[in-house]
C-alpha cells in the first residue's frame, strides 16, 4: 500500500481525532431523558390541565420508559408553580403544565415571582374555547337572549374573578354586545356550572367543564368563542355565526425553564405533538371537548406571544387586577 503524503496523513490524523472528540462527547451526554421527568401542574387535581398532563405524563412514560410524576402545585392563579419551573435546572427533566392563565397573569398580577421570558414553551396542543350558556328555560341563542336580556342588567357565573371566562365574558357583554350584566364569581368552574343548573344565575361562562351539561341538554348552550364549532356541542354556534366576531379559547400549555437546550424542547415537542395525534388518543381527547393543535415549538411561541396582548386588551378592558 502506497504510504499517505504529509498532507493526507493531516487530514487522517484531524479525522480520527474529531471521531474520537465526538466519542467522547456522546459518552459525556446522556439520551434525554436521562432520569425521571416532573410535570409540575399550576392547579388543582381532576381539573382539565391535570388530565391532560396525566394524559400525556402516562404516554410519555410508555414512549420514554422513564418515570413521569404529576405534581399538582395549585395556587396564586398558576402563578406558583410557573415560579417553581421558572427556576427550575434547565434540563428538560422539569416541565410546568398550566392554562391561559399564563398569558392572562402577564396583565392581571402586578407582581409575580417569576418572568414570562424566564420560561420556554414547549407545546400546545390542545384548548377549548370559552362558552356561555343558560339555563333551558331562558331563551337559546344568543341574539334572543339579548333581546331579551336588555330589559334587565344580568347576572353571568364563572370560576372566579380573572379567570379566562369570566375576562373573556365580560369583554363580549361590555365591548361587543353593550350589554349591563353582574358578574358573580364562585370558587371554582363547578360551583359556577351548579349555579347555572339551579337557575340561580342567568348565565354561565365557562370552557371544558360546560360541556358536558350542555351535550345532554341540562343546560342550553348560547355561543362558543371559536372559529369553528365544538365537535362535543355541535348544535352550539360560534360567537361569529351570531353576529358577533369573537374568539377566546382556554388551552393547555406545557413549558421548560428559560435555557433547556432546543434540541430537548423539540423532542418534548414532537413527543406531545405525536401523542396528540394518535388515534386512541385523539378520540379521547376530542371526546372530553378539547380541540386539538398540532404546532412546532416557534409557532407555540409565537402564539403564546399574540395570547398575552390579547388577553392583556381583555384584562384592562374589564378594568380587574391582582395586587
Amino acid at each position: 500500500m502506497r504510504s499517505l503524503n504529509g498532507a493526507a496523513a493531516r487530514l487522517v490524523g484531524a479525522g480520527i481525532a474529531l471521531s474520537a472528540s465526538a466519542g467522547l462527547a456522546s459518552a459525556q451526554a446522556p439520551a434525554y431523558p436521562s432520569d425521571r421527568i416532573n410535570m409540575t401542574v399550576a392547579f388543582a387535581a381532576g381539573g382539565f390541565v391535570d388530565t391532560f398532563a396525566r394524559i400525556v405524563g402516562q404516554k410519555l412514560n410508555e414512549k420514554w420508559g422513564k418515570a413521569v410524576t404529576v405534581e399538582n402545585k395549585a395556587g396564586a392563579g398558576g402563578n406558583t408553580a410557573a415560579a417553581i419551573v421558572a427556576h427550575a435546572k434547565p434540563d428538560g427533566l422539569t416541565l410546568l403544565v398550566t392554562s391561559t392563565a399564563i398569558a392572562i397573569n402577564e396583565t392581571l398580577y402586578k407582581k409575580r415571582d417569576y418572568a414570562l421570558d424566564q420560561l420556554v414553551p414547549v407545546a400546545i396542543a390542545v384548548s377549548s374555547p370559552e362558552t356561555i350558556a343558560t339555563h333551558p328555560s331562558k331563551p337559546g341563542n344568543l341574539k334572543d337572549y339579548l333581546a331579551w336580556a336588555k330589559k334587565d342588567e344580568i347576572t353571568f357565573a364563572s370560576a372566579g374573578v380573572g379567570s379566562g371566562s369570566h375576562l373573556a365574558t365580560e369583554y363580549f357583554l361590555k365591548r361587543l354586545a353593550m350589554q349591563p350584566a353582574s358578574h358573580i364569581p364562585f370558587r371554582g368552574g363547578a360551583l359556577s356550572v351548579q349555579a347555572a343548573l339551579g337557575n340561580q344565575v342567568d348565565m354561565v361562562a365557562s370552557s371544558f367543564g360546560i360541556i358536558p351539561q350542555v351535550a345532554e341538554g341540562k343546560l342550553k348552550g348560547l355561543a362558543v368563542a371559536s372559529e369553528t364549532r365544538v365537535a362535543a356541542m355541535p348544535d352550539v354556534p360560534t360567537y361569529t355565526e351570531s353576529g358577533f366576531p369573537f374568539v377566546a379559547e382556554s388551552w393547555v400549555a406545557v413549558l421548560a425553564p428559560a435555557k433547556t437546550p432546543p434540541a430537548i424542547v423539540e423532542q418534548l415537542n414532537a413527543a406531545i405533538n405525536e401523542i396528540v395525534s394518535e388515534p386512541q388518543t385523539r378520540e379521547k381527547l376530542l371526546g372530553m371537548g378539547y380541540q386539538l393543535h398540532v404546532r412546532s415549538a416557534p409557532q407555540v411561541a409565537t402564539y403564546l406571544k399574540a395570547e398575552v396582548a390579547k388577553w392583556g386588551e381583555m384584562v384592562r378592558t374589564v378594568g380587574v387586577t391582582v395586587e
